[in-house]
């Protein structure tokens, strides 16, 4: 058998053995949504550190208001913890570079709670990826949003899309 024959045939019986062993995807209710976050409080109980003109952000705490058309993430705070590597850069950008953490978004009917990562490009713009599972009267649901700021100016209003998925039995 040649190696390009064994090689085909290595690929095809993996993905079989990857589709046996995955099965069927769990049927699920996706429910679309928008929502938007502005920033109301920035506390500071990380540190920041500075190698090589770069900074560094470990541990920062914000606090957000959350609101939606979906009751699941209107009139919520979002609390999340920032990590940032970024490079400096000229006002009004300041600077750029990837972001992370984990967030918990609460409101009275229960709380998403998960985490983020997202980039500040060079141009000052932000976008964002959460990834969250519910807890409270959310238990058993899971949120994924896309956010983006499009201004450089930290305290602009980010929009959100996304799903809340109630995953099927």
């Amino acid at each position: 058998m040649s190696t390009r024959v064994r090689s085909i045939m290595t690929v095809f019986i993996l993905l079989v053995l990857l589709g046996v062993t995955a099965g069927p995807a769990s049927a699920g209710t996706k429910t679309y949504i928008t929502a938007y976050e502005c920033c109301e409080v920035s506390e500071f109980a990380g540190k920041e550190f500075f190698p090589d003109g770069r900074y560094h952000i470990r541990g920062a705490i914000s606090t957000f208001t959350f609101w939606s058309e979906d009751p699941r993430l209107d009139d919520a705070i979002n609390r999340i913890t920032l990590n940032a590597n970024f490079v400096l850069m000229d006002p009004p950008i300041y600077a750029a570079g990837n972001m992370w953490g984990k967030f918990v978004i609460t409101n009275d009917g229960g709380w998403w709670e998960g985490t983020w990562t997202g980039v500040r490009e060079k141009n000052g713009f932000s976008y964002f990826h959460f990834v969250g599972h519910g807890g409270g009267g959310y238990e058993g649901l899971e949120l994924r949003i896309r956010g983006e700021r499009l201004d450089p100016d930290p305290s602009v209003t980010e929009i959100y899309h996304g799903y809340i998925l109630e995953k099927g039995g």
